[in-house]
């Protein structure tokens, strides 16, 4: 038994902990093993925790997780099957985690549950999809409060807190707020530049494969992408340049 002593995290994990901070009831959205949530309720981030899952099997393993690790707080927890935010009510979580989903999952989570998920804040980690699920957040309505970027294992991972105010933007999925947030590597934090670098490697793959390929018939439509490109690089290059 490993009594109220929390399960260790993963590098990913452990960030989105820090970074949800504390709150009166926490949620997670398709939770898996309920190792986070476990960990926000031993260390007393959170007065209760809900954990949620589509599938039945990681519902039981949350079980015999909130078992093994803190038995004594089994009362503070409450296990829901069900699909993302559908089966939180209104008014029960001020804080919902959605994490180690496509953004474009994510986006249908809210979009689907919106009342719900206009309530306090919530702390989204995209695997996928990072500058479509900006762009969604802002275009609805929601306020991008802080981001994070982390690097584990060579994945570039991007944390974000937002909350809804109402106040709606449009934003392109090519522009720089998009692609590489508003917040992150821009208070000089290694994590973060790591991470811009991370994502700068990306254009400069996308550059190295277009450059030189231009024919007669394409080569006005290479060359404009090839110039989005390499002003985005170089927009990268000036955020990690003004902190170096």
């Amino acid at each position: 038994m490993k009594r109220d002593k929390g399960p260790k995290l993963s590098k990913r994990l452990e960030a989105v902990k820090e970074f949800a901070g504390k709150c009166e009831a926490f949620a997670d959205i398709g939770s898996d093993h309920a190792l986070l949530p476990i960990s926000m309720v031993v260390e007393g981030r959170c007065g209760k925790a809900i954990v949620t899952d589509l599938r039945k099997g990681p519902l039981s393993a949350a079980e015999r997780n909130i078992e093994s690790y803190c038995p004594d707080k089994k009362e503070l927890f409450s296990l829901r099957r069900g699909s993302g935010l559908s089966v939180i009510r209104p008014g029960e979580a001020d804080l919902k985690a959605i994490c180690g989903m496509g953004g474009l999952l994510i986006a249908e989570i809210i979009e689907n549950d919106f009342e719900v998920a206009c309530e306090g804040r919530l702390i989204l980690q995209p695997n996928t999809a990072v500058p479509e699920l900006r762009c969604f957040l802002r275009e609805k309505g929601f306020a991008i409060g802080n981001e994070k970027g982390i690097v584990e294992d060579g994945h570039a991972y991007t944390l974000i807190d937002c909350s809804y105010t109402g106040e709606k933007r449009s934003v392109s999925p090519d522009s720089l707020a998009a692609v590489a947030g508003e917040f992150i590597g821009r208070d000089g934090d290694p994590e973060g530049l790591e991470y811009l670098k991370a994502v700068r490697k990306k254009y400069d793959a996308a550059l190295e494969k277009i450059t030189g390929t231009e024919n007669a018939r394409d080569f006005d439509g290479k060359a404009e992408r090839r110039a989005e490109l390499e002003s985005m690089v170089s927009q990268i290059n000036e955020i990690i340049g003004e902190i170096q």
